[in-house]
């Protein structure tokens, strides 16, 4: 059923209008298929993923990586899943990236509050052993929903061990805006970020941040919930990537 085009029209200008604000604003270190976490609920159901993202760096190379995952929540209040990626470089063969074991807990009940908390971590196994043999990165995730908007901002704290190069705990940042404009349609903006140590931050110029549009789909695909979303994503500062594109398919079974 679709929105009466006035209801549409208003969401559809506060959707602009967060875009622009966010998009203004500074934009977690990302590869080039990561994507915003929003906090899953649907207890006992699961949902397989593919995601696809191209980084072209100020320099004129190509990153490419592509995701494929299978999570769920076995409990209330708790998301578990399990990822590999393959990247490829400057249009070469795609070759093995990473594992991945990500876990949330919602800390909060949903729609206790004004502002949804929990806690996000991720056990990373490079494929490279010159990065470490194992990476870590947690930090809290907060949701806030209002009648026309969806706020989402995740922090995190990452370091990779065992490392051919030791580095300290690198602090990073992803965040999201969307609002309905139409049945099964979202558009917002979304970025990603890294300011270096979290006790010392890099200058300016060292930086990693990355925003930009983004848009939503929903639908239903063989009676069950399909989703896919997809950005463009500016380098800001020269620390940055020129841009990013990058899209998500979701399933959910």
């Amino acid at each position: 059923m679709s929105l009466p085009k006035n209801i549409a029209a208003t969401r559809a200008r506060h959707a602009c209008l967060a875009t622009l604000l966010a998009t203004a604003g500074a934009a977690a270190l990302a590869d080039p298929a990561d994507y915003v976490f929003t906090p899953y609920t649907d207890t006992a159901r699961w949902q397989v993923a593919y995601a696809l993202g191209s980084e072209h760096g100020r320099d004129g190379g190509r990153e490419t990586q592509q995701v494929l995952s299978v999570g769920g929540a076995p409990v209330a209040r708790w998301y578990t899943s399990v990822y590999a990626a393959w990247a490829a470089v400057d249009g070469g063969a795609f070759a093995m990236d990473e594992w991945t074991w990500v876990n949330h807990l919602q800390l909060t009940p949903p729609g206790s509050g004004p502002v949804g908390v929990g806690a996000l971590c991720e056990i990373a196994r490079p494929h490279d052993r010159d990065e470490g043999r194992v990476g870590v990165a947690c930090g809290p995730t907060l949701q806030m929903d209002t009648d026309d908007l969806q706020v989402n901002v995740n922090l995190s704290l990452g370091e990779h061990f065992g490392a051919e190069e030791p580095a300290r705990p690198v602090l990073g940042y992803q965040w999201q805006v969307k609002g309905l404009v139409a049945h099964g349609v979202e558009l917002g903006a979304q970025g990603f970020g890294s300011v270096g140590t979290w006790n010392h931050w890099a200058p300016a110029a060292e930086q990693e941040h990355t925003a930009g549009p983004a848009v939503f789909l929903k639908t239903r695909v063989f009676g069950a919930p399909a989703r896919l979303d997809a950005a463009w994503l500016f380098g800001l500062g020269s620390g940055s990537p020129r841009n990013v594109a990058r899209m998500r398919v979701q399933y959910a079974f």
